[in-house]
C-alpha cells in the first residue's frame, strides 16, 4: 500500500483497533444499517455505512429532521429506540452484488513514490474490497463483516459478495463519462473558467468547519448535508463567501510540497494522473480563491477525521453526488 495513503489512513486505523479490541464480532444492527441506507439515499449522507451509530449518522438524522420542519430534532451519543424515518422493511438490507469484468477495468498497480505514481497512466483501485466499499458507500471492515470467510486477495470477476442495498451505487465510469461530455482534461488549480457566476442558480453551499458538514441549499430550503474534512490548523479552509469557479471531473493533481505547506509553487513537483486514487479523487470544483476546492478522497474512511491541505474534502460517492447537483458559480459559504 502506499505510504502517504498509510500515513492517512492511521488515525482511523487505531480507533478501529481499539473498538474491535473492546467488543466481540457481532451481527450488524439491521435498525441502524437501514436507517444510514435510507438517509444516504435521501442526501442527507451518514458518512461510509457500517451499521453503526455514530458522529455524522447523528448529523445526518439531525438535519433530515430538521429539514421536514422537526426543528427540534436532537440525537445523543446513543441511537434513538425507534427511527422516526419512512423505512421499506419490504426491501432488503443486504443484497448480494457478483464483481464484474468492468469492475475489475479499475483495478491495477497504485505505486508507493509519486515519482512512480506520475509515471502511469491513472491511479486505479488497489483491488476489489476497495473499489466495492467506494461503489456501495460502506466500510471496508464493514464488507468483510457481511463477507465472513471471504477471501478479498483472491477476489475476482463472477464472485458474488454481500453488500448494503444503497439507492445509487458509486461507478467511477460515470465520473469518467461526465469528463468527456462536459470538458477538456484540465489541471487542478488550472481551469480555464470566467470569475463570473451564472445566473438564476438555485443552490447554495454552506460548510461548518466546526461540525465538518457541508449543508446543500435549494432555494433556501435544507436538501442535503455531507461529512467533510475542512482543512487543517496549519492551512485551513478559507473562511468567507465564495464561489464555485468551475469543476474538473476525473483531474490529474500537482504534487508540489510547496503548495501543500502554504508556499509559492516549485519546480520540484509531481504530476498525477486521474483516478479513484487521485489525491483529490473524481472531482475538483474549483473556488475563487487561490489553491481551494471541494473535492473526492482516495481513503473514504478518514473523512472528518483527518486533516486537508486548505479545502473541502468529501468521499467520492458524495463528491459524485454533490457535483451532479450544482453548477459553477454556486454560492459557498465557509464558518
Amino acid at each position: 500500500m502506499n505510504l502517504t495513503r498509510l500515513a492517512v489512513l492511521s488515525v482511523y486505523i487505531l480507533s478501529l483497533a481499539s473498538a474491535l479490541a473492546a467488543s466481540p464480532a457481532s451481527q450488524p444492527d439491521d435498525r441502524i444499517l437501514r436507517a444510514q441506507i435510507f438517509l444516504d439515499g435521501s442526501a442527507f449522507k451518514p458518512g461510509a455505512i457500517d451499521a453503526k451509530w455514530g458522529e455524522f449518522m447523528r448529523k445526518a438524522l439531525t438535519r433530515y429532521e430538521q429539514a421536514q420542519g422537526k426543528s427540534d430534532a436532537h440525537f445523543g451519543d446513543k441511537a434513538p429506540e425507534k427511527f422516526d424515518l419512512p423505512l421499506d422493511d419490504s426491501q432488503p438490507a443486504v443484497i448480494d452484488y457478483q464483481l464484474t469484468p468492468d469492475d475489475q477495468k479499475f483495478i491495477g498497480k497504485f505505486p508507493e513514490s509519486h515519482a512512480a505514481q506520475a509515471k502511469q497512466d491513472s491511479l486505479p483501485y488497489e483491488n476489489f474490497l476497495e473499489l466495492v466499499g467506494e461503489k456501495f458507500h460502506a466500510r471496508r471492515d464493514f464488507l468483510k463483516q457481511l463477507n465472513p470467510g471471504y477471501d478479498w486477495e483472491k477476489a475476482k470477476p463472477g464472485d458474488a459478495v454481500k453488500v448494503p442495498n444503497v439507492a445509487a451505487p458509486f461507478d467511477v465510469q460515470e465520473a469518467v463519462d461526465l469528463k468527456e461530455k462536459t470538458e477538456k482534461a484540465e489541471k487542478v488549480n488550472e481551469l480555464k473558467t470566467e470569475d463570473k457566476k451564472p445566473p438564476n442558480e438555485r443552490y447554495s453551499i454552506s460548510v461548518s468547519v466546526a461540525e465538518k458538514i457541508l449543508e446543500l441549499k435549494q432555494d433556501g430550503k435544507l436538501v442535503g448535508s455531507y461529512p467533510i474534512t475542512p482543512g487543517s490548523k496549519s492551512l485551513p479552509a478559507p473562511v468567507g463567501e465564495w464561489f464555485v469557479k468551475g469543476f474538473s471531473w476525473m483531474p490529474t493533481f500537482r504534487w508540489d510540497e510547496a503548495i501543500l505547506h502554504g508556499s509559492e509553487r516549485s519546480s520540484d513537483f509531481y504530476q498525477l494522473p486521474a483516478g479513484p486514487n487521485d489525491p483529490v479523487g473524481i472531482l475538483w470544483m474549483e473556488l475563487n480563491h487561490k489553491g481551494s476546492g471541494i473535492h473526492g478522497t482516495e481513503v473514504p474512511e478518514t473523512i472528518g477525521r483527518t486533516t486537508s491541505h486548505g479545502c473541502i474534502r468529501l468521499s467520492n460517492w458524495n463528491a459524485l453526488d454533490l457535483g451532479k447537483k450544482v453548477l459553477p458559480g454556486v454560492h459557498v459559504t465557509i464558518r
